[in-house]
């Protein structure tokens, strides 16, 4: 009774939420009694239900499918690494559920016609080679470069976003993925520009630019001072209440910066105007390429790309790949699921995102030593003036004159005071 089932991916698996009918509220699968009251048989009773009961029977429904499109659809329990995690049900052949905004639509329509008008081929809604990932738009570029554009406007967690930028990387994708939020969780967690929340009707108009804000990276290095190439020192503390104070250590750094926070920003659209058309255009001609520093990930230009190699070597950070079974089930299980109580809130990212690649204190410049006519070095005087003093005094001393003036004086009031 349950061969015909089409199961789903991995990627698709861990990130649904369910909802049982008789007891009127979300599972939690993590709990021995699945959140529910005297429910600690529960399972059992709904792992019997295998081969005997219809799935549409068993009281598992998707609560997104049920909110956002008023649709029933059926679901059932897979267990993964023994964690237990629910599937939509779906006959052989069948497209995976899909929940998608308009305006979601709308990024992933206008990102193919502009790859395929700059001579790209671009698929909406394709699989990676092992079927572990579903790509919102698969962009065919040049010397084998396959990109990955993901529009991602709603709420989700760093530790999905991971495992989720985990099944493309794998795959060997390149993703693009595209908040409109600038506290979104996934800035910096994974390869990112942010663009701004625009009406779908906007998008798909192709005359209409798509300013990019945030993801595109630039390497900035020089002396960290007032009069120097770095607006603010990078390792001195961001301070939101006073987003305008600059501070400088009077060091040198190289440093990542994002483009709308380095000296050459030169408008609110970004670097030069850069569109999400163009920043796409490019990535997939091998201009822009990704970096991860630190655990963070951004896109720089490919001559700063080598500037970046010459800085930091040919490899790249290690970084452990997240696994499948291990993923946060309870982000949503489709695109643009609005605010839910199974799902934490994301973490607010505020303030510079700066990568300080190499710091060099300031340099000192050795004091010249004063000499006599004979080349001799002359001494400082004992009053520690810091000057050199040629004389000498009663004591056989060096000393100035005035110096010794300024010493008796203050011994004199020192003494009457006594």
């Amino acid at each position: 009774m349950d061969d015909d089932l089409q199961i789903d991916s991995d990627e698709d698996l861990f990130r649904n939420p369910v909802y049982y009918e008789p007891a009127g509220c979300n599972l939690d699968l993590d709990r021995p009694d699945l959140g529910v009251p005297q429910g600690q048989d529960l399972l059992n009773v709904l792992l019997r239900m295998r081969g005997r009961v219809p799935v549409e029977r068993r009281g598992l429904i998707c609560p997104d499918c049920r909110d956002l499109r008023g649709r029933r659809v059926p679901m059932y329990l897979v267990q993964r690494d023994g964690v237990w995690l629910a599937s939509h049900y779906r006959k052989p052949g069948e497209k995976h559920i899909s929940h998608e905004s308009d305006e979601h639509l709308a990024r992933k329509e206008r990102i193919a016609k502009d790859s395929e008008d700059h001579g790209f081929r671009a698929d909406i809604e394709s699989s990676t080679a092992d079927g572990q990932a579903r790509l919102d738009v698969r962009i065919n570029g040049a010397n084998g470069i396959v990109l990955g554009y993901e529009p991602q406007l709603s709420a989700q967690t760093a530790r999905g976003m991971r495992a989720r930028e985990g099944f493309r990387r794998r795959g060997g994708i390149q993703s693009v993925w595209d908040f409109a939020d600038p506290d979104h969780a996934g800035i910096g967690t994974v390869p990112y520009v942010r663009t701004p929340n625009l009406p779908a009707s906007v998008i798909r108009v192709q005359k209409n630019p798509i300013p990019v804000r945030d993801g595109n990276f630039v390497l900035e290095e020089g002396q960290c001072s007032q009069s120097g190439a770095l607006t603010r020192c990078p390792e001195r503390p961001y301070d939101p209440e006073n987003p305008t104070d600059a501070g400088y250590c009077g060091g040198w750094h190289r440093v990542l910066v994002p483009s709308h926070q380095s000296s050459a920003f030169a408008g609110e659209a970004g670097e030069s105007g850069l569109t999400l058309t163009q920043f796409i255009v490019e990535a997939a001609a091998g201009e822009r390429v990704p970096f991860q520093r630190g655990g963070h990930h951004g896109w720089l230009p490919a001559q700063q790309w080598q500037q970046y190699l010459e800085a930091n070597g040919p490899g790249p950070d290690k970084e452990r790949a997240p696994s499948a079974r291990q993923g946060d089930r309870r982000d949503r299980c489709t695109e643009d699921r609005p605010a839910s109580d199974v799902r934490a809130d994301p973490k607010k990212r505020r303030g510079s995102r700066t990568i300080v690649l190499e710091t060099r204190a300031q340099e000192t410049e050795a004091a010249e030593v004063a000499t006599d006519a004979s080349g001799r070095p002359i001494p400082l005087c004992r009053f520690n003036c810091g000057m050199p003093a040629s004389m000498t005094g009663l004591e056989g001393l060096p000393e100035h004159w005035s110096c010794r003036r300024k010493d008796e004086d203050a011994r004199g009031v020192a003494g009457k005071a006594a």
